[in-house]
């Protein structure tokens, strides 16, 4: 293959991924005003500005496109989090840079949509676990990179693990938290991840009615 044909596949596969973009992120703004099950793929490429013919060359069906993924997305996780301060530890830098995306995406009721599309087909948890395999497999990428090691190194496969189990963790707190509280508790659960489980138990004090 020429310069000139390898320039021209290259921008067939930008188009393509800016317009797969295009749709799951007017997907994800219209269920948080309708339920997925009501937004017809016309509403959808409406929102996006594309044609029912292109939607179709990207998604065989509507809900496919909630859990669209492709390498743009890998690639867009671990530059956010290799752009982070060289200062901060990589679990820092992961959480800091991931966070704020997670927090946007919950406001929009994504988490919500996807148990919904989800649910109706079962076909598509097979969809939704590969994309969450991808998703843990750009994080640890990104810690890899910032630590200068093989995406298989055992310190980088731990602290990747943290990260992707305490953004689960953050998901569902974020969730009856306003905007300082959202940063208090990253902020926390930086500092817990930094300096041990065991000072963080010290400092949090018992539940109601725990005996002493």
């Amino acid at each position: 293959m020429d310069g000139q044909q390898e320039r021209k596949t290259g921008m067939r596969e930008r188009r393509s991924r800016n317009t797969k973009a295009r749709l799951r992120d007017a997907a994800t703004a219209l269920a948080a005003a309708e339920r997925p099950g009501r937004i017809t793929v016309d509403a959808i490429c409406a929102e996006a500005g594309v044609s029912r013919r292109t939607f179709f060359n990207h998604f065989a069906t509507k809900d496919e496109v909630f859990l669209a993924w492709d390498q743009s997305d890998e690639d867009h996780i671990v530059q956010l989090i290799a752009a982070r301060p060289s200062s901060e530890s990589p679990v820092r830098a992961a959480l800091q840079a991931l966070a704020p995306k997670m927090s946007a995406l919950s406001d929009h009721g994504y988490p919500d949509t996807v148990r919904e599309v989800t649910g109706h087909d079962p076909g598509l948890h097979q969809h939704f676990n590969d994309m969450a395999e991808k998703f843990s497999a750009a994080v640890t990428l990104g810690i890899a990179r910032r630590r200068s090691l093989p995406d298989d190194s055992y310190t980088v496969q731990l602290a990747a693990a943290y990260v992707i189990a305490s953004l689960r963790v953050l998901a569902r707190a974020f969730t009856s938290l306003d905007s300082p509280g959202r940063t208090q508790k990253l902020e926390e659960t930086c500092r817990i991840l930094e300096h041990g489980f065991l000072a963080a138990e010290q400092a949090e004090p018992p539940a109601q009615g725990t005996a002493e």
